[in-house]
């Protein structure tokens, strides 16, 4: 359970007023307004495969977490955290806990992992710090405006965070940049270079989702020089089970030259996150994230983006088969 611990040391339950519920979600989409296909793909981007309208751990296994609606950022619309057990599958706690965020239609996740997680009382962009436990170690989280990351060490002590490369900015409505960062003439010529059309007033990409609930139309999610080269880049996302599966997103990333024009650099299904290593011409490292606890890492090679290794949190690990 997600707790608030107060200045005396005391905590409380911070989860009192959030809806709890077990899949299938008959009883949750009749209280809480989320249909069957929303459902499926809240629990697959929280990591949880879908067999048979039953969700699935990551060992193959039939799962049954519990998932409650409470709002973590005080925007006064509800994250949903999952807590599973199974002392088999999750080594050392036995537990697997999962917070998640929505995004225009879709959910996506902040923090993941094994252990025990506590909200503290302090925040950090607005969104509550959080405390994980696992196995008698003791981490603090804040979120960089993308996703939660570590500051502290086992041991307690501060741990040096990279700087972000791409600022995170807030989700648009379908179809508009989120925020003003790039003019509208440069945002147009962003979508179109990713293969976007506009159709109404949303821009969509080839895939053609055939309206499901769990679709949400091309935003521009961040706007950085990431290259250090003076002119922006774009990243571009687009939501939806039917295109991106469980992972539930796919993204493109698009730049722009000297002589005005954007063209495509790399695009693919994942959660694309930029990190302090770079590849060819000052291009940072790309992990792409989805379901599950160990992602590809790509580097720019001075034509395109190629996995060179595998990670999660900064750490080694073996991909999946």
């Amino acid at each position: 359970m997600v707790e608030r611990r107060l200045g005396s040391g005391r905590t409380i339950a911070i989860l009192l007023a959030g809806f709890t519920f077990a899949f299938p979600p008959l009883n949750a989409s009749a209280q809480s307004g989320m249909s069957k296909a929303e459902a499926a793909q809240l629990y697959s981007a929280a990591g949880f495969s879908i067999l048979n309208d039953l969700p699935v751990n990551r060992c193959g296994k039939p799962a049954k977490p519990r998932v409650t609606l409470v709002d973590i950022n005080g925007d006064k619309r509800p994250e949903a955290l999952f807590v599973d057990t199974d002392a088999a599958c999750y080594a050392g706690s036995g537990r697997y806990f999962a917070v998640l965020v929505k995004e225009g239609t879709a959910w996506r996740s902040v923090i993941n992992g094994t252990g025990s997680i506590q909200a503290l009382s302090n925040n950090t962009h607005g969104w509550m710090n959080m405390r994980v436990t696992d196995s008698g170690c003791v981490r603090d989280h804040h979120y960089d405006g993308r996703t939660y990351k570590a500051v502290t060490s086992c041991t307690g002590e501060t741990v040096a965070t990279a700087p972000k490369t791409a600022q995170a900015v807030p989700s648009a409505s379908p179809g508009k940049t989120a925020g003003t960062s790039l003019p509208a003439a440069d945002a147009t010529a962003a979508f179109k270079a990713a293969g976007f059309s506009k159709r109404g007033n949303a821009w969509r990409s080839t895939c053609e989702d055939p309206g499901t609930a769990s679709y949400s139309a091309g935003v521009i999610d961040a706007v950085a020089d990431l290259n250090g080269d003076g002119l922006p880049e774009a990243v571009i996302t687009e939501g939806g089970t039917f295109c991106y599966g469980n992972t539930g997103q796919g993204y493109w990333v698009v730049s722009k030259s000297a002589s005005g024009g954007w063209r495509l650099i790399t695009n693919g299904t994942g959660i694309p996150e930029f990190l302090k290593t770079k590849g060819a011409d000052g291009w940072p490292d790309m992990s792409v994230g989805g379901p599950g606890f160990c992602f590809p890492v790509e580097r720019w090679n001075g034509r395109e983006y190629k996995i060179q290794r595998w990670e999660y949190e900064g750490k080694s690990c073996k991909p999946p088969r």
